[in-house]
């Protein structure tokens, strides 16, 4: 009898822990609380390792977002697309979508977004805008695009001035200046110091030339004539390549603030919380 009853005891033991809705309840529970700790590739992973019965529209927007964090675009993409348009994620897995097309340049793919019958908003027209900005598309963005009622506008129009009329300095006129004046390109450039020392030491080979050709010592005045003309002529190509060091901030400075602006917005995704 006693045997009996341990034999019971034993089976249902073993049916609890072999209890697949057990398994995926503690699964789930398991992969929630790695989401939560951040750790998202685990999180991913344990969320797949679902049956599919188990899955929701909820799990399939955190593998998607899981994957979107750690730069897995492609699994992102394909977890947010298994989203119906009925479910309560659909919008935010749409505009997450439209986040990693933005970030992976994939204008085709915005543009589609947002012409779909089932999907259009202002997050997304505002993302689409963001995009032709970075890409320097400025044709692209039609008037209908600004047809927005909220600060976001203000904003996007000062970077679309910024971004059509660059405070970009001329790369030929910075050589001109540097060869009428040496030095004067670097300043121009707002590079002071190099265009003081610039002008100081071709001033100085210079007169050193003149000096030594005429008390008719012509080995030292050979000597500085080649070094006043090597920093004559290197001060004009580096008041060039400023020129494009310049303008090449702009564009960093300027793309840089576009991204932080949008990070900072969240890329106009409203988080949902799941880790309260």
């Amino acid at each position: 009898m006693l045997r009996i009853i341990f034999s019971i005891v034993f089976c249902i033991s073993t049916f609890a822990q072999t209890n697949p809705l057990k398994s995926d309840l503690n699964r789930k529970l398991f992969a929630d609380y790695l989401y939560c700790e951040q750790d998202y590739l685990r999180a991913a992973e344990e969320y797949e390792s679902l049956a599919k019965t188990f899955v929701s529209d909820t799990i399939l927007y955190k593998i998607g977002k899981s994957y979107s964090i750690i730069g897995d675009y492609s699994k992102a993409i394909n977890s947010f697309n298994l989203i119906p348009d009925s479910s309560e994620m659909f919008f935010n897995s749409k505009l997450e979508q439209a986040k990693i097309f933005y970030l992976t340049s994939e204008k085709d793919l915005l543009v589609n977004l947002l012409a779909s019958n089932n999907f259009s908003s202002p997050e997304l027209k505002k993302l689409l805008i963001a995009f032709y900005l970075k890409m320097n598309q400025l044709d692209s963005i039609s008037n209908d695009l600004f047809q927005l009622s909220d600060e976001d506008v203000f904003t996007f129009k000062n970077f679309y001035e910024r971004r059509k009329n660059p405070p970009y300095k001329s790369e030929a006129l910075a050589g001109i200046l540097s060869s009428i004046v040496p030095g004067a390109g670097k300043i121009y450039t707002k590079e002071y110091g190099d265009g003081i020392t610039a002008f100081i030491l071709t001033g100085m080979f210079s007169y050193l030339a003149y000096n030594n050709f005429k008390h008719a010592r012509n080995f030292r005045a050979y000597l500085f004539s080649g070094l006043a003309a090597g920093f004559y002529l290197g001060n004009i190509y580096g008041s060039v390549a400023s020129a494009q060091i310049f303008n090449a901030k702009i564009d960093f400075n300027f793309l840089k603030e576009l991204s932080d602006y949008l990070s900072n917005k969240n890329y106009f995704i409203n988080e949902i919380e799941f880790c309260k």
